[in-house]
């Protein structure tokens, strides 16, 4: 287990910047024998007892920081920049500084700030004595649930996880073990969470499915929305999302799926596995899409039709009918790639077409 320093068996908190200071690090406190610890590779160069006290990029580094660079082409940089330490892919044999050599030093960084990342989150478990919780709620180990909170009546929330305050959790909801909940997220009644679930702030998961029909008087008659919503392991939901329960059965969202902020998925849409939805990403009812798909930002997808797996779709586009696995579609209506880069290349040369046209009928 690390031990990093200032107490055995818990993680140091990240240091505190300076008030008024323009200062783009993320403070910390680690050795570089505990940097390894979480990211693996060797050290070059340099005693493992050696403390970093920063984090930032290659350019904005100063001493006491650990960067990192992708690939070799930005040694350069490395060499240039004032870091003290850094995560490489090969050891630079002229760089006189620390050297932390991983197979993929993205990666490993991502290891470390997400150790940051729980640091400072990092909250005592307990029910605060302004938090409503019902007396049939079931509340697992070290759960956190701050003021202001309401969890109603069959809801059961796993062990390790954390609501944070003016959150709802609704009637015979199950949240799963590890979960993280931001503040004023909703989750209407019976909805399921898995494990290792992160909803960001103002989100709301359950919402009724928008579903109307005209009557024979052209009245319009809103149809109940009796089925549920489950959110599989290792999901993360942005900010002002709406995940709509669906009309019978369940609006899925597929293990390690990423969701941006604002976007809206619709009643009774099941999301494949390990698919990503950028921001303002829309998904009418009922559309199926597989796994690994990702839907850039600003994209709005018909009712009713199956995006293939590994398919990808650009930012802005508009999906009207269904995709084939492995495709990319760009475009209002979204067609191949590249055919929609070769129309784009036309209409940018049809101001000076229309010219020709014009001086050609002119008999110019």
């Amino acid at each position: 287990m690390l031990t990093p320093q200032g107490g055995p068996g818990h993680l140091r908190k990240p240091l505190k910047s300076g008030a008024g200071r323009d200062d783009e690090r993320v403070p910390m406190r680690y050795t570089l024998k505990e940097i390894i610890e979480i990211t693996g590779g060797k050290i070059v160069r340099n005693s493992p007892d050696m403390v970093i006290t920063g984090v930032a990029g290659l350019e904005t580094a100063r001493e006491g920081d650990l960067s990192f660079a992708k690939h070799p082409a930005m040694f350069p940089k490395v060499r240039a920049s004032k870091a003290a330490a850094f995560l490489l892919p090969e050891p630079i044999p002229d760089l006189a500084k620390a050297q932390i050599v991983v197979e993929k030093p993205f990666f490993a960084m991502a290891r470390l700030l997400k150790v940051l990342a729980d640091s400072r989150t990092q909250r005592n478990s307990g029910v605060s004595s302004r938090a409503v919780v019902h007396n049939d709620a079931s509340i697992g180990n070290h759960v956190t649930i701050g003021a202001g909170s309401a969890v109603e009546a069959g809801a059961e929330i796993g062990d390790d996880t954390v609501i944070y305050p003016l959150v709802f959790v609704g009637r015979n909801t199950r949240i799963g073990r590890n979960c993280i909940i931001h503040p004023n997220v909703t989750i209407m009644e019976e909805v399921t969470l898995g494990d290792r679930v992160t909803v960001k702030s103002s989100t709301v998961i359950g919402s009724d499915g928008f579903s109307v029909q005209p009557n024979e008087k052209g009245d319009l008659v809103k149809i109940p929305q009796a089925g549920t919503v489950i959110i599989e392991d290792d999901v993360e939901i942005g900010a002002n999302c709406t995940i709509d329960r669906a009309t019978l059965d369940a609006t899925v969202i597929g293990r390690g799926t990423k969701i941006d902020n604002h976007c809206h998925i619709a009643h009774n849409v099941r999301i494949g596995e390990n698919s990503i939805l950028v921001a303002y990403a829309k998904i009418a009812g009922s559309t199926r899409i597989g796994k690994h798909v990702t839907i850039a930002e600003d994209v709005g997808i018909t009712d009713n039709v199956v995006i293939g797996e590994g398919a990808r779709i650009g930012g802005g586009s508009k999906v009207y009918k269904s995709v084939p696995p492995g495709a990319e579609m760009w475009g209002s209506p979204a067609k191949d790639l590249l055919l929609e880069k070769k129309i784009q290349a036309i209409i940018k040369k049809l101001p000076e077409w229309r010219e020709k046209l014009r001086k050609l009928e002119n008999g110019q």
